[in-house]
């Protein structure tokens, strides 16, 4: 047992809003914690207590010099003291933060000091990030792929702790739909379960970046463990990209000896047994003895049921102990539904079967009709659509297909009594404009349901873009307006009221009218045009799961690939504290655009649209550490420019600030192109994943190939010029001797 004194006007800021960091601590370090006034009683294992001590320790000793703790301090403490007992809080927290505008940006490792240490202390600097195996999600989890909808483990078939594989499936992320390379077995890990407003969840390795919107109107990038309640998420929908599997091939194999069971012969999953599937999911089973069972006392959903039977050549009997019970008894029939991915078990176990997440549309429609039609409601009141089910996997899973179709549903608890005992199930609602969605893409098919639906007025309340104040002022600002339209944009500038998808179209359509400019519409035209569905946090939850990772060359969302704490963010966060310092006139980041092999010509829209898909990550980084209104300002001034590395080429950069990103995917010659346009007063950092190249066959990387030339450089770990180029830099000459000399030990009869 150990007391600790906490400084009494610390003590909130440290402990966290009730006591989150203090229970935090607990669970992370296995000690029990009691709080007596301002001071902690700590009991438990010498190594954790021990820590425990340390952080509130050091922590007050900063306070004392002026320190004001942020939120995540102490999570940050004990993940560095965990890992280095003899770690320096002060080392992180004062010494080698770097001020990059809006944020303070603190190392989160060793090594991420002395990156940022080597940033402020040499003029070029190479970071090789690894892997990113850390930012991975439960296996669990539903990926959109071309194939359908798949559980990103299924992908993972074969695969070993640690091992990454090839893999050939085409997957979609916020740039739309692009091929997956590689994909990896993270093994057990801690994770945690991310619940929005809505019910919406994912489970993630903390390291795992989520699309946020930033409190100024920007998307950016925020690791997981990050997240606090409250904060916006944004979520993709209305892909409607579906799977093409209908084959079954489906041929019964009957014992010789079994004279009673009957041959099934079903060549492809169609819409009527996909519509029957969803039936058996919700109101039926499979039982343990060859057994089809639907429970139900409505004679359209029987009548469907016995069609199925019919058409196969079976029969429906009755359950005598039971008169709502109708029976399928076929090994046959109940092999192809077992094989197509129907759970055998209880209520509690229910999924959607694999056969309906990988089919195309009409049958998955068909499948989520029958399911909605067993176990659907409508209220007759509002015509809100619901559904209910014990299991909680099916309810996500059908949350989840939903908003692929582009429909937003709802899920909470139902509670209730059953048989005078409390009974508590998951349940989905739809509602408004969600519901006229479900009506035209889905509907019900039974009659009675069909006529309860009310179209009422929609509800837009639970589908607004939240932050967009600031952006909205600033394109009015860059126009003129009437007194009497200026009333029309008065709330949203002023924060009073969120715009719906429908209100923003009528904003933007105003504003293009009266010619704001572009600059200013951009980021309204970019939210307007994704359709995000923007919801706030409502819990996290600490967890264990196997988890994954997809690698995907490009533009799809992990392409940040863990932003609030990746390299390049760090060397963001620099060149912008550079900047406001006036240490440097401008920022320059750039990076190759590799799926467009740098020739972004025959792409479609003029030079900023056919840029900006490649470019966003960089973009992300810099709208999370300035306010918007400041990286407009600063990109229209060309103080800061994005570009990618083909725009470099016959440039000289002096007193820049220039951020290489994704190196790994340049080639020897664009490396080389690169870092000889360096000029006086410039700081050049370098930042690729020599594991993650997605160059195409036959290319060599030029980080890989710059890593075994020039390792040797002081104060260099690796860079690539010809002596043709200019000579910009005072390193420039020895990178060039060093190549020179690299290249005559290559040359064979040299």
């Amino acid at each position: 047992m150990r007391r600790i004194a906490v400084p009494e006007r610390g003590a909130e800021a440290l402990f966290g809003t009730h006591d989150e960091n203090l229970r935090f601590l607990e669970d992370t370090l296995k000690v029990r914690i009691k709080s007596h006034g301002s001071d902690l009683i700590v009991e438990g294992e010498k190594a954790g207590v021990e820590t425990v001590a340390q952080i509130f320790d050091q922590l007050g000793e900063l306070m004392k010099d002026g320190y004001a703790v942020a939120a995540g301090d102490v999570r940050l403490a004990a993940q560095l003291l965990s890992q280095d007992g003899g770690a320096r809080l002060r080392d992180y927290l004062m010494k080698a933060a770097v001020r990059g505008g809006k944020k303070v940006v603190v190392p989160r490792s060793l090594n991420q000091r002395v990156y940022l240490e080597q940033i402020e202390a040499h003029d070029m600097v190479f970071g090789i990030g690894p892997a990113g195996t850390g930012k991975c999600v439960a296996g669990d989890s539903l990926v959109l792929t071309d194939n359908g909808m798949i559980q990103i483990q299924d992908l993972a078939s074969g695969t070993r702790r640690a091992e990454a594989v090839p893999i050939d499936v085409d997957v979609v992320g916020v740039g739309g739909v692009e091929p997956a390379t590689l994909l990896y077995d993270g093994g057990e890990s801690d994770t945690l379960r991310i619940t929005t407003r809505l019910g919406y969840s994912i489970e993630a390795t903390p390291e795992h970046p989520l699309l946020v919107l930033e409190a100024g109107g920007q998307l950016g990038w925020h690791r997981a463990d990050a997240l606090r309640p409250s904060d916006v998420v944004a979520l993709q929908r209305g892909q409607c990209l579906f799977g093409n599997r209908v084959g079954l091939g489906w041929t019964t194999r009957i014992s010789p000896h079994d004279r009673c069971s009957k041959p099934i012969n079903l060549e492809t999953l169609d819409e009527d047994l996909a519509y029957v599937v969803g039936l058996i999911v919700g109101d039926g089973c499979l039982t343990q003895r060859n057994r089809i069972v639907l429970s139900s006392a409505d004679p359209e959903v029987v009548s469907r049921f016995r069609e199925l039977a019919a058409r196969l050549g079976l029969h429906v009997f009755p359950n005598g102990s039971r008169p709502y019970d109708h029976v399928i008894a076929s090994s046959g029939l109940y092999q192809l539904l077992e094989r197509m991915g129907l759970s055998v078990g209880t209520a509690r176990t229910k999924r959607i079967p694999h056969a309906i997440l990988t089919a195309p549309e009409p049958i998955v429609a068909s499948f989520l009709a029958g399911l909605f039609d067993a176990d659907g409601t409508v209220e007759g009141r509002d015509g809100v659509i619901t559904f209910s089910t014990v299991s909680l996997r099916l309810a996500r899973e059908v949350q989840t297909v939903l908003l692929n179709f582009g429909i937003v549903a709802a899920r909470g608890i139902k509670r209730g009594r059953d048989q005078g005992r409390r009974h508590y199930s998951e349940r989905l609602t739809i509602t408004g404009i969600e519901a006229e969605r479900f009506d035209a893409l889905i509907g019900f098919r039974l009659q009675r349901k069909r006529s309860r639906r009310k179209l009422k007025r929609a509800n837009t309340n639970v589908d607004v873009v939240p932050f967009l104040s600031g952006q909205v002022r600033l394109a009015v600002r860059s126009t003129v307006f009437s007194h009497e339209e200026h009333k029309v944009f008065d709330d949203y500038q002023r924060g009073r009221r969120r715009p719906s998808y429908a209100k923003l179209e009528y904003l933007v359509a105003l504003l293009e009218h009266r010619e704001a400019t572009d600059t200013a519409l951009q980021p309204l035209k970019q939210i307007l045009s994704e359709q995000l569905l923007f919801l706030e946090v409502a819990d996290i939850t600490a967890s264990r799961a196997h988890v994954y990772d997809l690698t995907v060359p490009g533009t799809h969302s992990f392409v940040a690939n863990g932003f609030v704490n990746h390299n390049t963010y760090l060397a963001v966060a620099q060149a912008v504290s550079a900047l406001l310092g006036k240490s440097v006139a401008r920022i320059v980041l750039a990076r190759p655009a590799v799926e467009a092999g740098e020739k972004l010509g025959f792409l479609p829209g003029d030079l900023q649209e056919k840029v900006d898909p490649y470019l966003r990550p960089l973009y992300d980084a810099l709208y999370d550490l300035l306010d918007y209104e400041k990286v407009s300002r600063l990109l229209e001034r060309n103080a800061i420019e994005v570009a990618p590395i083909a725009f470099m080429r016959g440039r000289t950069l002096n007193d820049a600030f220039v951020i290489i990103d994704e190196a790994q995917n340049t080639t020897i010659e664009q490396m080389k192109m690169v870092l000889t346009r360096i000029g006086f007063g410039s700081k050049v950092v370098v930042t690729g994943d020599i594991t993650q190249i997605d160059l195409p066959a036959g290319k060599i990387s030029g980080l890989v190939d710059a890593i075994s030339v020039l390792g040797g450089i002081n104060g260099i770990s690796f860079v690539y010029f010809d002596e043709k180029d200019v000579v910009r830099h005072k390193l420039v000459q020895a990178v060039i001797k060093a190549y020179e000399a690299y290249g005559a030990a290559q040359t064979p009869g040299k």
